[in-house]
């Protein structure tokens, strides 16, 4: 960054040179005069008394921001897209920023008292020196972050801040009870689309405010057990009975136990969730990258295996879960691009679906290197 002073400072000190062409005698000295004094102000002034702190703080740190921000999401995207093509992933974190600011001041006044002519030149320069610092992230507190499941606090916490419970669930959850939320099922309406079916009927009683997630005290003294809590009005609708359908749960309203396993419902009143990794859910979106033909004509990578009526199914649903598109060309209007294999790939910046996704997913990764075990939903149901 940049900024030059001469160009203000020398048109004053032409007028006045200009001006000064019918002056004679003690009339030119005295203008010589104020020229010097005049030069000599501004350049103190530029020199000592300007407060360059809060001019840089106010335009350097928006910037720095961004593309922080931009930088972050194009990492991410990139990790997504090494999934699809099986590739090993890699996140480069910025640990540092740190920025020096130097300025310099110049003055000098040419003219001859003896003559009509007077001027002078002011000008000043400021450069930045920026330093950043990258770390790898190759640990083990690092591998963990990726490989453990989502805590099913963490779950609760984001569907309470009013994230869909549809689309964090069809990102990071495996499995339901006896649904399972995978693509490659041999039966797919066995479980990959019923799973779908319940977890959109859960998101008409959210959207309806009818469901919430709440805290039960089960025996006092003890921890909290989470579940889904239904309001009494929502007992005979549809999206309800349809979700209890699914799950295989009864209907009665009683508020429905949250088990952080795998497995099929141990009584009908319980609800074994099982989450997936960072990893997992990176690898399960990495199904939306749309790749180019080339790469797969050369076994570069396989063919996407989208299930008719799934969250990727954009010609069944009406919207894709989440979709990256693959260019030759670098994209203009894109939320978020990144160039990979000779391709370009990005989230179309009119794709809300895609980019609400994204958002979430880099949210969630926020919070899986945090703790949030000791994270409690704000409603708590007592006992009997």
């Amino acid at each position: 960054m940049k900024r030059n002073f001469t160009k203000m400072v020398s048109v004053y000190w032409v007028s006045l040179s200009k001006s000064s062409i019918f002056m004679h005698g003690r009339i030119r000295r005295q203008y010589a005069r104020q020229a010097l004094i005049t030069t000599v102000l501004l350049a103190t002034f530029l020199g000592g008394c300007a407060q360059l702190g809060p001019q840089v703080l106010t335009s350097g740190r928006p910037q720095y921001n961004i593309a922080v921000q931009e930088t972050e999401s194009q990492q991410l995207l990139l990790n997504i897209v090494r999934q699809r093509y099986r590739d090993p992933v890699l996140f480069l974190d910025v640990t540092s920023i740190s920025s020096g600011f130097s300025r310099q001041a110049t003055a000098g006044l040419t003219g001859n008292t003896g003559t009509s002519n007077v001027g002078g030149a002011l000008g000043g320069t400021i450069s930045e020196s920026p330093f950043i610092t990258y770390a790898p992230n190759t640990g083990e507190a690092f591998v963990r972050q990726m490989m453990t499941p989502l805590d099913i606090n963490t779950l609760a916490l984001i569907v309470q801040a009013g994230w869909s419970i549809e689309r964090t669930l069809l990102i990071v959850g495996d499995s339901i009870n006896q649904l399972r939320n995978t693509p490659g099922d041999d039966n797919p309406q066995s479980g990959y689309l019923k799973f779908q079916q319940a977890v959109s009927s859960l998101r008409d009683l959210q959207r309806e405010g009818k469901l919430s997630l709440g805290a039960e005290q089960v025996k006092e003294g003890a921890e909290p057990e989470l579940s889904l809590v239904v309001a009494p009005d929502a007992i005979d609708s549809e999206p309800y009975r349809k979700a209890c359908e699914a799950l295989k749960v009864a209907c009665d309203g009683r508020p429905l136990k949250l088990k952080h396993a795998i497995g099929a419902a141990i009584d009908n009143e319980t609800m074994l969730l099982a989450t997936r990794s960072l990893f997992s859910s990176m690898f399960f979106l990495s199904q939306g990258v749309d790749v180019p033909e080339e790469d797969v004509a050369r076994g570069f990578v396989s063919h996407s295996s989208i299930v008719a009526g799934g969250p990727f199914d954009e010609a069944g649903t009406g919207e894709s879960l989440f979709m990256v598109h693959s260019s030759a060309e670098e994209p203009e209007h894109a939320a978020v691009k990144v160039s990979y294999r000779n391709s370009w790939f990005y989230i179309a910046d009119e794709d809300s679906s895609s980019k609400v996704t994204f958002a979430l997913v880099s949210m969630i990764m926020m919070l899986q290197s945090g703790n949030s075990a000791k994270v409690t939903p704000l409603i708590t149901i007592p006992a009997g």
